[in-house]
């Protein structure tokens, strides 16, 4: 009980094997079929995808080709940043009405300062505190431009008649929140009338005269911007400058706010994995003004704060399995296009692989006039050429020459030389020379008799041009190797039936029970499998184990023709066997024709010289009347 549960148990556990080898049947040791234009075709398929994989590693490794999304994100307390000499550049002045900065303290006076709004809580109330913190202002030089990049675009602008921000004063300014969150900073540039209480370095000159100068004037202010490459990893931001005009009177009262946008850049460096690296900046945005009648010495007021919309930009370079996934998809696609091409050509090829290894072929017949003209060549040779050693050799070289490519002509040779070998023995000449000339002449039959064996195969051939007969498109069934094709495909496909395999695996039951008793059957069934020894090389192991068709030898057409070749000799001369007599029957005429030559020319050797020709004659005689008794078919069998 417990073994046969331990077997259930195993069975059961091997049910869910994933890796099971399936059973596959095999074409002449191949798993397959294969051609040379499915292989051409594969070849340029992997050639194509690993050009695809170098350039994709390569892009991938130059990282200027990433994906980008970019989104908008509001925040309703807009995070710290810190301005440094570094990222911000600020010049400012006011313009005379021809357009040209000046800085005359006589006239107005710039405070800058960074004001900051601070919520706090006493008593469930809010209070909120400001304070501001100087900002040391300075006549622009081109010391104070440390933007290197934007050096160029500063270089325009007069300098000296410009104010900068002085940054060997200060290390850093801070911006923070707006208006409306408990953490508010920014920057303020106020502008106002030169007067007793705002005078610094210079006596003010008159309020009437400063008013007139300050009627019809500019404002000029430029500051560091940039703008994104997404495409350049290293350096995303290319800083630019941003240059904003507008007027400014003494008659009204400005307020100028410039929204500086948070810009936040995520980018993912991993080739594999997330890695995620950031940088951010700001970058001006908009402006606005707003106007009031002016009573006062404040004649313009200018913020610099941050903007509630941040700007993120996500770029992501492509995996190393996104582009394995990618070029997967894309294999898809041009395999399909692949197989649609190959698929008939590869079909056509391989049934006519196997027709070629199960059936034998009529050619299409050549020109008579060719066979004809063979046929002269041979019927002209001489028998006066053969009395001589040297006429004899001269004439087999001829006969090698003409018939090298015809089966008919092969045929014929070999026929001749039988003759010859015949009019050699009844020729009265020095026993020595007839034995070497017998023995030349039968190496020549040998070579031949190979050579025609090569000459005669019957296989169905088909060249390139031939393949476009069985496209859909382009079928004629005109084509007589169409009709040899399509007959012959539906005799295989026929006999590959599952049904039909069955039904034949049946009638050897039944021949089974024809020819054999019932005890002769359980002894049928009870025979051994073959045994491998411990060298299967061993002549003995060939000998013992010749009756197992799994154990004997793959042989070629050829190989299997010289043994045919061999064996007819036993075989003919046992033609009291009816089953003799069939196989003979059943041999094509030109083949049977072939293998008595062989036959006889042995007997010529073998046989002393004064009797060959008698005891050939007869035995040919005898062998032609066995023959034509046990069936019709094998009248011409005598030579």
């Amino acid at each position: 009980m417990f073994i046969n549960f331990q077997k259930k148990a195993l069975k059961n556990l091997k049910k869910v094997d994933i890796f099971q080898q399936p059973v596959q049947l095999l074409i002449k040791q191949e798993e397959g079929h294969k051609t040379l234009f499915g292989a051409c075709l594969t070849l340029g398929l992997i050639s194509f995808f690993l050009y695809l994989l170098i350039v994709n590693l390569y892009t991938l490794g130059q990282r200027n080709n990433p994906t980008s999304l970019t989104t908008e994100v509001y925040h309703a307390q807009p995070e710290q940043f810190k301005f440094n000499d570094k990222n911000f550049t600020l010049t400012f002045a006011i313009q005379s009405s021809d357009y040209a900065t000046y800085i005359d303290e006589s006239i107005y006076i710039v405070e800058a300062k960074i004001t900051t709004k601070t919520t706090k809580t006493f008593d469930n109330q809010k209070i909120d505190e400001w304070t501001s913190k100087e900002i040391p202002l300075a006549p622009c030089t081109s010391e104070l431009i440390r933007q290197v990049e934007l050096q160029e675009y500063f270089s325009h602008i007069n300098l000296p008649t410009n104010y900068c921000i002085d940054w060997n004063k200060i290390d850093q300014l801070t911006l923070e929140g707006t208006f409306d969150s408990s953490a508010y900073s920014f920057i303020l540039l106020q502008f106002k009338m030169c007067n007793d209480q705002t005078k610094k370095s210079k006596e003010c000159k008159s309020r009437n005269e400063i008013k007139q100068l300050l009627e019809q004037n500019y404002f000029s202010l430029q500051m560091s911007s940039f703008v994104i490459d997404v495409k350049n990893q290293e350096q995303p931001f290319n800083s630019k400058g941003e240059d904003i005009f507008t007027t400014i009177s003494s008659k009204i009262f400005k307020e100028i706010s410039f929204y500086m946008q948070p810009i936040t850049i995520l980018t993912d460096l991993g080739l594999i994995s997330e890695d995620y690296y950031i940088d951010q900046g700001l970058r001006y945005k908009r402006h606005t003004e707003m106007i009031d009648l002016n009573e006062s010495d404040l004649i313009m007021n200018v913020a610099i704060r941050l903007d509630q919309i941040e700007q993120q930009y996500y770029r992501h370079y492509t995996k190393i399995q996104i582009i394995l996934s990618q070029m997967g998809g894309l294999w898809q696609v041009f395999f399909t296009v692949a197989l649609l091409l190959q698929k008939p050509i590869n079909m056509l090829s391989y049934y006519v692989r196997v027709l070629n290894s199960l059936f034998e072929f009529e050619q299409e017949k050549k020109k008579s006039a060719t066979i004809k003209v063979g046929e002269d060549q041979n019927a002209d040779v001489p028998q006066q050429e053969l009395l001589t050693r040297k006429q004899l050799q001269s004439t087999r070289e001829t006969l090698f020459i003409e018939n090298k490519k015809k089966a008919f002509q092969r045929l014929q040779s070999i026929k001749i030389k039988k003759k010859q070998m015949e009019v050699i023995d009844s020729m009265a000449v020095d026993p020595q020379s007839k034995d070497e000339a017998k023995q030349q002449l039968t190496k020549a039959i040998e070579f031949s008799i190979k050579e025609y064996f090569h000459s005669i195969s019957r296989k169905l051939k088909m060249k390139w041009t031939d393949y476009l007969y069985f496209i859909s498109c382009f079928v004629n069934s005109k084509n007589y190797k169409s009709l040899q094709i399509e007959f012959s495909v539906k005799k295989i496909i026929k006999q590959m039936d599952i049904i039909y395999i069955m039904k034949k695996l049946q009638e050897i039951d039944k021949l089974k029970m024809i020819l054999l008793t019932e005890s002769q059957i359980k002894v049928f069934d009870y025979l051994q499998k073959p045994t491998i020894p411990l060298d299967p090389n061993s002549k003995q192991f060939s000998i013992n184990q010749h009756y197992y068709s799994i154990l004997k030898p793959m042989k070629s057409d050829f190989q299997r023709a010289v043994d045919a070749q061999n064996a007819f000799k036993h075989v003919a001369d046992h033609l009291e066997n009816p089953i003799n007599v069939r196989l003979i029957n059943s041999i094509d005429k030109s083949i049977v024709d072939l293998l008595k030559i062989r036959k006889n020319t042995l007997d010529f050797i073998s046989i002393d010289d004064v009797c060959i020709s008698e005891q050939v004659q007869d035995k040919n005689a005898v062998l032609a009347i066995d023959i034509k008794q046990k069936h019709s078919s094998l009248a011409n069998f005598q030579i």
